[in-house]
């Protein structure tokens, strides 16, 4: 039987992923296996993402799946494929398999294909000349307590650059007549919050935290650049760049 626990920690880091990753709809459960291994849910990975596929099928067969909402299966005679969804996405249309090979055509294509967060930290490297430590950890800086009301999950920051002691955020704003509605329409995660409140307050948590720990943090706004009407960067790297200068400018030389 899985542990309630073990469930909840689970639930706690699909739900941090996709805060910090709100233009994903769907990914495959082995992509958030370094998370869960982060957090000491599993030791190791194997069979890419065989030990989260063995508890999925555990609460698949005694019928518990509920127990993690952002649960999304897909079903032949054969096989089930796992992956994980926001609680309010949408179903696909399409099975993902098929999705996932024109992405893979994009992604092979475009080398545009970045989502914006991305994109942005990678302008942040090429104006500081320096590589950012992505998606970096804390050990004092955590989200609210579980369910179970001791463990908490590890806040990442988008970009961190050691030498500078400076944390870089990329924060999406959402503007368009569709983002509106679907803020209305949002659900509560399972925390008990909605998605977008839990992004606010974690936000000024890492701007107090890391303060006291002497770290910088610098917040890009998507809106500091020219969007298109879904809310996502119209992209000119040349004028981009110079946005990215103009809020990292205390740390760019001769700015």
């Amino acid at each position: 039987m899985v542990d309630t626990i073990v469930v909840d920690k689970i639930n706690s880091v699909i739900e941090s992923y996709f805060t910090t990753n709100p233009t994903l709809n769907i990914v495959p459960v082995k992509d958030l296996m370094p998370a869960f291994i982060s957090v000491g849910i599993f030791k190791k990975d194997f069979r890419k993402g065989l030990p989260i596929r063995k508890i999925l099928n555990e609460l698949d067969k005694s019928d518990k799946l509920n127990l993690i909402p952002f649960i999304y299966a897909e079903r032949n005679e054969q096989n089930t494929y796992w992956y994980f969804k926001p609680i309010n996405a949408p179903v696909p249309t399409t099975p993902y398999k098929q999705e996932e090979s024109s992405e893979k055509t994009k992604r092979s294509s475009d080398p545009r294909f970045k989502n914006d967060q991305d994109y942005v930290v990678d302008l942040c490297d090429i104006v500081l000349e320096k590589k950012a430590y992505r998606q970096k950890k804390f050990d004092f800086l955590l989200g609210d307590l579980h369910k179970n009301g001791k463990t908490q999950t590890e806040l990442p920051i988008d970009a961190y650059y050691v030498e500078l002691q400076l944390a870089v955020e990329f924060e999406r704003l959402f503007l368009s007549e569709s983002a509106s509605s679907s803020k209305r329409n949002e659900k509560e995660t399972v925390s008990g919050v909605l998605r977008s409140e839990q992004r606010k307050r974690y936000s000024l948590r890492k701007a107090k935290v890391l303060s006291e720990q002497e770290i910088s943090l610098v917040v890009i706004l998507s809106t500091d650049f020219a969007c298109d009407d879904q809310d996502n960067i119209i992209r000119n790297e040349e004028n981009d760049i110079k946005v990215v200068q103009k809020a990292l400018k205390r740390y760019v030389v001769d700015y």
